[in-house]
């Protein structure tokens, strides 16, 4: 029952760093407390139950302050010895516990308790000093008492302070008490004995502020907005537990998300169906490496295994922030299928082996070292948006709503564009831009008239015979195009691409003769229009000629003749005449 109550000293039980347990032990001799010595466990946080029966035994709870006792006489020790004045967390947090009176208990005198510690107080404080110094730097350890070889979660009295001390913040806080009798309890609908005022597993509202409260009502009276029982309010406690626990997950960088399942049915079968593999998720890290597809950057990606479920329950998705002060939901998603998650990899892995994708290889992460090839995840959407819009798509994208093609395209390229004036490179980011525009195209998601289901007739022919050279150009276009061929369905589209592909080709010449690339500046900055981009083409032409390395005149044919189809007067816009340009650079290779 008291699970939900008690804190980890751990913040972060995936990467530990409070691995020891020091414990000042006493022992009752003749009815009168004796201190023995300090303890020492090894604290590991595993997944099995004896780990969590510590976590019971040690009944930690912070308190409101680092200045103040924590709710129990179990605390984080941040210094083991007084330092530049300030006194060790012995002193701080342990003595200071025993000064507020407590009601008497059968099984432990608490008084009594503290006057030992209190007598023993330099002898403690020694042992511990030593005890510590045994440990290695780097770890953090937990301080707290053994009674009679008994933790202090194994008595009653501390249990109870605990409870008491949660009851109490449901109506009182800052001075005031906010509490009514024989009133409706707004979560359970029911008339109960008493309802409270401060009840809020989450800190969405700051109760110490006047006018906190809708029309203004007094602190006193918050009981009016939210009126809680005490059995619902331990519920809620209970559920945020479990939920922070089990249901936590990381998204993308500093983007957290709860998973909170909602069943169609409620049927125990059901329930049981999804928590068995949730629970075994967290348990276990084998069960989590068979589900190696993944949308996020995590490694603790738990979409895989939700896609595997039918469709008996709803997923809903509750993007946060936390921090001392706030809980902020940023975005709330609600109602998604397990269906829909499996389209959603099931299109990833349609993406991931695009030929392009496959052979342009990105650094794995910070942690493992190599390259590996480049893979949609929601990493790839957040590399062009900020907050705000990569939220926007991400819900779009869970919920199936168009998202609009020239705003996709105007956001990655001024990130393309930021990099090449930079003179950074920019395949990965242009290769990322157009496997976000494959990834939604192939979900159906991109709202525009422009991009067709087939690829228009290609009639292109290049003029001066039919010979193996200008065979195999042609051949590797036209195959190209028709890979890709949603995305090119007019001629003016393929001519852009083939002339930045041609122009990359110019600018490695130069490199190669000059160690610069000149002829950078002719592209504006990637800000290219329809007249720019047919200015070009001559340009190329005659710095090739210039170089005396022109070995693309077939190329330049199949270009002009491109031109020439698409006629005047583009249906393109500046944005994604850049885009293919720039695509057509970074993929020059293919044409070689």
């Amino acid at each position: 029952m008291l699970g939900f109550l008690i804190d980890d000293p751990e913040t972060n039980p995936k990467e530990p760093s409070y691995k020891n347990i020091l414990s000042i032990n006493i022992n009752r001799v003749n009815g009168i407390y004796e201190y023995k010595t300090i303890g020492y466990k090894q604290y590991n946080h595993s997944d099995d139950d004896s780990d969590d029966d510590l976590k019971k035994y040690l009944l930690y709870k912070g308190g409101s302050s680092n200045a103040h006792p924590d709710i129990t006489p179990t605390s984080r020790i941040t210094r083991i010895k007084e330092e530049k004045g300030k006194k060790p967390t012995f002193e701080v947090k342990i003595l200071p516990w025993f000064n507020t009176e407590r009601v008497p208990d059968k099984d432990i005198n608490l008084v009594d308790v503290g006057n030992c510690l209190r007598k023993n107080k330099e002898k403690i404080q020694m042992g511990l000093e030593e005890r510590h110094a045994k440990i290695n730097k780097k770890e953090k350890s937990v301080l707290t008492l053994k009674i009679d070889d008994k933790y202090i979660g194994e008595y009653d009295v501390f249990k109870k302070i605990l409870i008491e001390k949660f009851e109490e913040e449901l109506y009182s806080k800052y001075g005031v008490e906010s509490k009514a009798e024989d009133e409706t309890c707004c979560v359970c609908n029911e008339k109960k004995a008493e309802v409270y005022g401060f009840v809020g597993p989450y800190k969405f509202s700051t109760f110490d502020k006047p006018g906190f409260v809708s029309g203004g009502v007094q602190q006193k009276d918050a009981w009016k907005n939210y009126p809680v029982c005490k059995e619902c309010a331990f519920t809620l406690e209970a559920g945020k537990k479990y939920i922070k626990d089990k249901l936590n997950f990381k998204f993308y960088g500093r983007f957290n998300y709860y998973l909170i399942p909602k069943f169609i049915n409620k049927e125990d079968s059901e329930i049981k169906k999804f928590y068995d593999p949730i629970n075994r998720w967290n348990r276990d890290p084998k069960f989590r490496d068979t589900y190696i597809e993944k949308l996020t950057t995590t490694e603790n990606d738990v979409l895989d295994l939700m896609s595997k479920e039918g469709n008996y329950l709803n997923l809903n998705f509750m993007f946060y922030m936390e921090s001392n002060a706030e809980f902020k939901i940023l975005l709330y998603v609600e109602d998604i299928l397990p269906s829909r998650l499996k389209t959603l990899f099931d299109v990833k892995k349609k993406v991931d082996k695009i030929n392009i994708f496959e052979k342009c290889l990105v650094d794995k992460n910070q942690i493992k070292k190599g390259e590996k090839p480049l893979e949609f995840n929601f990493g790839v959407v957040r590399t062009f948006f900020s907050r705000k819009y990569f939220l926007d798509i991400t819900n779009k994208i869970f919920t199936g709503k168009l998202i609009d093609y020239d705003f996709l395209l105007h956001l990655i390229m001024q990130k393309i564009r930021e990099e090449f004036v930079n003179k950074y490179p920019t395949e990965i980011s242009t290769l990322k831009g157009f496997m976000l525009l494959n990834y939604l195209n192939n979900l159906k998601l991109l709202k525009t008239n422009k991009i067709k289901s087939k690829m228009e007739p290609n009639a292109i022919n290049v003029p001066g015979g039919d010979t193996s050279e200008k065979g195999e150009v042609k051949q590797k276009t036209d195959a190209f195009f028709e890979q890709s061929a949603d995305f090119f369905d007019s001629d003016a589209k393929r001519a852009i691409f083939l002339e930045g592909a041609l122009t990359q080709f110019l600018l490695n010449i130069q490199y190669r003769e000059r160690k610069a690339t000149p002829f950078r500046s002719k592209l504006r900055g990637l800000k290219l229009n329809e007249k720019m981009i047919r200015g070009l083409l001559p340009k190329i032409q005659s710095k090739l000629e210039d170089y005396d390395e022109n070995y693309y005149r077939v190329l330049e044919k199949i270009i002009s003749n491109y031109f020439v189809s698409a006629g005047n007067g583009w249906k393109l816009t500046n944005d994604e005449i850049s885009f293919y340009f720039v695509l057509g650079m970074n993929l020059s290779n293919k044409f070689k």
